[in-house]
């Protein structure tokens, strides 16, 4: 009896030995998953994911008994990828396809295509032509205007497709040609017109009267920073006294060409920017090389100044180094990275809110002109020296 109950007494405290180890070792493999999911290492999968690829697996097997007509697997994947990503609501987070990521690659350098800039209004989603590079390009000789709303290439129907899906259809073989379908005012016109290599978003500049420096350019580019300096010291040897920025229709581009810029016109290890990332953590970005433009400035925006321009608007309104002229801002005030090699694309993601140096919100509020002045000129009409009324006003306070 007696050796019963020491048999019974050691069984329980083997099987209490047993069930301690069993709960500290899955604690601890618990632990090590969450630590490993945090780093990650482990990619966790979703319950939705196994309910979207059983709706998708019914849609297709209903597609293949009801349509007729051929099915193309790879269009279908990367319309189901596009459109998943598009349930965000984001309208800067976006799928990229193969062709749009190519486009967006070579957005920023030479390429072969008709020499337009364009952009998206924020609230029609209609692609605007908000300028054309230069006179020379086919664009131009074509007849193309900066106003034009393109809504056909090649016959199909691109009026609600954006501005990235656009501009892979406008470029292509240098000597092809692409018919383009604009609507100017109530009137919709027919352009054909020859691809060419273009030189994009050059700098240019110029004396004005007054001694007034000119610097006119429409994205920021990896080679923005150099030909701005280049073109401001050029300036500075032929006399300008005041200089006069024109940043209207500049639809952004690289951040760190922005910030180089505003450099140039700011005190060393003054804020530049704040950004906000998903979880609220805030950076903040200083200058680094110190002043170098010590001159009266006016800065030109308008409604499709966005994104990098409206970082350099922040910093020279904030610190009252320029007096910024013209119409109220486009109003992206957030950063996207993207991700390459995601199916067959790439993935732009909004990752950071950013914010002037003072703390001021500019998504989707923009930023408003110091001096409030409406192009007077219709879209139908070639903006002129002559006519820009805009530029007139910033040569008169510059006086």
């Amino acid at each position: 009896m007696e050796e019963d109950k020491k048999y019974n007494s050691l069984i329980k405290i083997i099987l209490a030995v047993v069930v301690t180890f069993i709960i500290t070792f899955c604690g601890t493999i618990l632990l090590y998953y969450h630590y490993l999911s945090k780093q990650g290492a482990i990619v966790q999968e979703y319950d939705s994911s196994k309910d979207i690829s059983e709706y998708l697996d019914a849609v297709r097997t209903k597609l293949e008994n009801e349509y007729k007509g051929e099915i193309d697997d790879e269009k279908l994947k990367e319309a189901a990828v596009k459109g998943y990503v598009e349930g965000l609501g984001d309208e800067y987070t976006e799928y990229l396809t193969e062709s749009e990521w190519d486009t967006l690659n070579s957005e920023l350098s030479d390429f072969v295509g008709i020499g337009v800039y364009l952009a998206e209004n924020k609230n029609t989603k209609e692609t605007v032509i908000v300028g054309v590079v230069n006179d020379e390009t086919p664009a131009a000789k074509a007849g193309l205007q900066a106003g034009d709303i393109i809504i056909e290439v090649n016959l199909e129907d691109v009026s609600t497709m954006g501005s990235n899906y656009i501009s892979s259809k406008v470029k292509g073989i240098e000597g092809s040609s692409v018919k383009i379908k604009v609507l100017r005012g109530e009137e919709k016109l027919t352009f054909d017109v020859v691809r060419e290599k273009i030189k994009m978003y050059e700098i240019k500049y110029e004396m004005l009267e007054n001694n007034i420096g000119y610097i006119d350019f429409d994205s920021f580019t990896d080679t923005s920073y150099e030909e701005f300096e280049n073109a401001y010291n050029e300036l500075k040897k032929q006399g300008a006294k005041s200089l006069i920025v024109d940043i209207r229709d500049n639809g952004g581009g690289y951040v760190d060409s922005a910030l180089k810029i505003a450099d140039l016109f700011v005190e060393k290890n003054q804020p530049l920017l704040i950004t906000e990332d998903k979880d609220g953590a805030r950076v903040t970005q200083s200058s680094k090389t110190g002043k170098t433009i010590d001159v009266p400035v006016v800065l030109l925006v308008n409604e499709y100044s966005a994104s990098a321009s409206e970082i350099l608007t922040g910093i020279l309104k904030d610190y009252k180094i320029a007096t910024i002229v013209g119409t109220k801002t486009y109003g992206k005030g957030v950063m996207q990275t993207i991700f390459p090699n995601v199916y067959k694309g790439a993935l732009k993601i909004t990752t950071a809110e950013y914010f002037s140096p003072n703390g001021n919100k500019i998504n989707k509020i923009g930023i408003d002109p110091d001096v409030e002045v409406k192009l007077e000129i219709d879209s139908q009409t070639k903006l002129t020296k002559e006519n820009d009324n805009q530029l007139k006003k910033a040569i008169e306070l510059l006086k």
